[in-house]
C-alpha cells in the first residue's frame, strides 16, 4: 500500500523529481520497490528527456537505477535516445555511468549492441585515453557480452597498445584487459608490449609500470601466455640493476622475479 501511494504521488512528476537533489532519491527508491509495471510506467516519463538526465548530476542516477532494476525491454528507450548524442555522452562524467549500466544490465538488447558496434569498439583506443570514456571501455572488457569484448579487444590489440599503457587513463584499460581477457588475448597483448616498446622503459614509466605489473600477474592458462610471460620476465630480470634504482621499476622487478621463479622452470621443463 505504501509503495502504491509513493508511486501515485510521483506519477506525472517523475521528470521534475528526477532533477531534484532529494527528489531523485525518492524516484530511485520507488523504482526499486514498485512492481515492474509500475516502475516501468514511472521511468517512461523520462522519454524525450534522456539527454538532459544523462548530463544532470541528479537525474543520471535515476537512469542508472532504472537500467539496473528493470528488464532491458523497459529501458531500451534510454539506449535508443543516447544514440543521438552518444559521442558526447560517453565522454561525459555522468553519461559514462549510463553506458556502463547498459553494458552490465542490458548488453544483449539491440539498442545497446548498436552503441557498442558504433561508438565503443571502433573508437576504443581513443576512448581508452579519455578521462571518463575509459571507464566504458574497461566495463565492456569486464562485463560485456563475449562478442562485444572481442570487438573491443580487436580494436585495442595494435601497435598503439604500448602507448595506451603509458597513458594516465589508458593504462587502466590495459590492466583490465590482462585481468579479464582470454588466454589468446593476453598472449597477443604481451607480445605487443614486448615488441612495440622497450619493456624496461615501460617498467620505469609512471603509468605503464602498472599495466606491465598487471601483465606479469595475469593468469598462466595457456602455452602462449606462458611463453610470452617467460620472455618478458626474463628480459626484465636481466635489467635488474637498472630497475632496482627506479621506484616504479622496483615494483615491476618484484613481479618479474616471481614469474622467473615459478614459470620459467615450468616452461623449461615443458620444452625439454
Amino acid at each position: 500500500r505504501t509503495q502504491a501511494m509513493a508511486a501515485e504521488r510521483l506519477q506525472g512528476s517523475v521528470v521534475r523529481w528526477s532533477f531534484h537533489p532529494s527528489g531523485c532519491r525518492l524516484v530511485q527508491v520507488a523504482l526499486e520497490l514498485c512492481t515492474v509495471d509500475v516502475a516501468s510506467a514511472l521511468v517512461s516519463e523520462l522519454r524525450g528527456s534522456v539527454r538532459l538526465a544523462t548530463e544532470s548530476k541528479h537525474a543520471n542516477f535515476v537512469l542508472a537505477k532504472a537500467v539496473e532494476v528493470l528488464p532491458a525491454e523497459h529501458v531500451a528507450f534510454i539506449a535508443e535516445e543516447i544514440r543521438g548524442f552518444a559521442s558526447a555522452a560517453i565522454r561525459h562524467q555522468y553519461g559514462c555511468r549510463i553506458f556502463c549500466r547498459l553494458i552490465e544490465h542490458a548488453g544483449a538488447y539491440p539498442a545497446t549492441s548498436r552503441l557498442v558496434d558504433e561508438e565503443i569498439a571502433p573508437k576504443a583506443p581513443e576512448l581508452a585515453k579519455h578521462e571518463f570514456a575509459h571507464y566504458v571501455v574497461a566495463c565492456v572488457l569486464e562485463h560485456g557480452l563475449p562478442e562485444h569484448k572481442q570487438q573491443v579487444v580487436r580494436s585495442l590489440l595494435t601497435d598503439r597498445l604500448a602507448g595506451l599503457a603509458q597513458s594516465r587513463h589508458g593504462r587502466f584499460v590495459v590492466e583490465t584487459l590482462f585481468a579479464y581477457g582470454s588466454s589468446d588475448d593476453r598472449s597477443a597483448a604481451l607480445e605487443l608490449l614486448r615488441r612495440a616498446a622497450n619493456p624496461v622503459d615501460l617498467a620505469m614509466h609512471s603509468h605503464a609500470h602498472a599495466a606491465l605489473g598487471a601483465a606479469l600477474r595475469s593468469s598462466v592458462d595457456g602455452p602462449g601466455v606462458a611463453a610470452e610471460l617467460t620472455a618478458l620476465a626474463s628480459e626484465l630480470a636481466a635489467a635488474a640493476p637498472m630497475l632496482a634504482e627506479n621506484r616504479f621499476g622496483q615494483r615491476v622487478l618484484q613481479a618479474a622475479e616471481k614469474v622467473c621463479a615459478t614459470q620459467v622452470p615450468r616452461f623449461a621443463a615443458a620444452g625439454a
